[in-house]
């Protein structure tokens, strides 16, 4: 595939919360902790309930934030209630929950979704809310949680998505990543090269195909932004065409797991082919590589995906947000904690990388020295994308999720031969224009 053909060109990211709100829904499972930390029944401003706080992640995050959440409760006699929940189902109860007009408190938001509930009117503006001071939040973060002039979120870490490479795998099969200035070509080439060299049960690289994120890489890879400054798309059903069989053919070639493979996968990162040691590279934010590091009894790499000087596709991305709900009675409550995580050295240090790189250079500062190997790995590769990446042009517009979670379904289709790639690309071109 060239670079010319592909114009076009956790983890799965298949996210379809957007259409659930005003929608209620019973969700089982939401995995509800009971209230903790020290102090009194603190009404947190105004309400007279514990706040109630909800995230999505897995036991490393889990940890640090109720860490962090008990040292806050301590500190200022505010009850929390936590809610914590894998990023699986996280969207759906929250869009139940919002729609039954119980939301939390404080609310993990992503960068995708805060569009959708904000015109819903469903966060509260944060700009000018008293106690919160967010100006310690590196510049080209804080566009993701503003809509216009207001402000819906304010970024609890950041990241960007890397190569992550099993690197004993590669050695063993004689291959490396390219490094430096590369093309998704020469991903291909080392995939199936490893693929051919590890055995049959071995694939070079976690299918990419469904994801979204990769493939507004590859677009922007070609010098065009993925959205139009109004929202609409600027890719082409001839950029999703070359996109799909670029994947297509890797899995034919062996370079990619067989669809049955990869639906085993789905869902939580240690049943990923990457984890099992299925797979000897995969696409993945920084967060996901620290677990993958601490899945694995192996030595992992992360480097930059294909990348074109000329054309830097990589951004600095928000990993989450916080926002506080605008029917909260707690509200007072959820802006302090907001500003407690961001601004306190203590909540700092508990969060750590959990999320994703710190939001702030104060923040970056305050934990050198004191992470482990593959943590600082993935901070200095955050350094690497500082310099070789280019800020997007817009956020994510109203719609963004839907489409993510569509080009999940329609690659897994086009993979299990259940659809054609001409059909993949007029339902999602058609379902784009209805969203728009």
């Amino acid at each position: 595939m060239s670079k010319s053909e592909i114009r076009c060109s956790s983890r799965p990211f298949a996210v379809g919360a957007t259409a659930m709100l005003g929608v209620a829904l019973a969700v089982a499972g939401c995995g509800v902790s009971a209230p903790a930390g020290g102090g009194s029944s603190g009404d947190g401003g105004g309400g007279s309930e514990a706040m109630r706080a909800t995230w999505w992640g897995g036991d490393s995050e889990n940890q640090a934030l109720n860490e962090a959440f008990d040292a806050y409760a301590a500190a200022s006699g505010v009850d929390v209630a936590r809610e914590s929940q894998p990023w699986d189902g996280y969207w759906d109860r929250l869009a139940t929950q919002t729609a039954g007009g119980n939301p939390p408190d404080l609310i993990m938001q992503a960068g995708s979704q805060i569009p959708e509930y904000s015109s819903r009117g469903t966060l509260m503006d944060l700009s000018g809310a008293e106690g919160l001071d967010a100006e310690i939040v590196d510049e080209g973060l804080k566009q993701f949680g503003a809509v216009g002039d207001e402000l819906y979120g304010v970024v609890a870490a950041s990241n960007a998505m890397g190569l992550v490479a099993n690197d004993k795998l590669l050695d063993e099969a004689g291959v490396s990543v390219p490094q430096g200035e590369y093309t998704w070509d020469e991903l291909a080439e080392v995939a199936v090269d490893a693929h051919e060299a590890l055995g049959d049960d071995v694939w070079g690289i976690q299918d990419g195909g469904g994801d979204l994120i990769l493939f507004i890489l590859a677009v922007r890879d070609d010098g065009r932004q993925f959205y139009a400054e109004d929202g609409s798309l600027n890719a082409t059903p001839e950029d999703l065409t070359a996109w799909l069989e670029y994947w297509e053919e890797l899995r034919q070639a062996g370079g990619a797991p067989p669809a049955d493979v990869t639906a085993e996968g789905q869902g939580e990162l240690p049943n990923a082919p990457l984890a099992q040691g299925r797979a000897a590279m995969g696409f993945g934010w920084t967060q996901d590589y620290i677990a993958y590091t601490r899945l694995m009894d192996a030595d992992l790499s992360l480097s930059l995906p294909p990348y074109d000087a000329e054309n830097p596709s990589l951004w600095m991305n928000a990993a989450s947000l916080w926002s506080v709900s605008a029917t909260s009675d707690n509200q007072d409550a959820a802006v302090d904690a907001i500003n407690h995580f961001i601004n306190d050295e203590e909540a700092r240090e508990a969060i750590g990388v959990s999320l994703g790189m710190p939001p702030s250079q104060e923040a970056r500062d305050q934990l050198a020295g004191t992470l482990s190997d593959e943590e600082q790995a993935a901070m200095d590769y955050m350094d690497e994308v500082a310099e070789t990446s280019t800020p997007l042009n817009r956020l994510w517009p109203a719609g963004f999720a839907e489409l993510r979670t569509l080009l999940s379904e329609l690659n897994e289709a086009v993979a299990f031969g259940s659809t054609t790639i001409p059909d993949a690309v007029d339902e999602f071109f058609s379902t784009a224009a209805e969203l728009e």
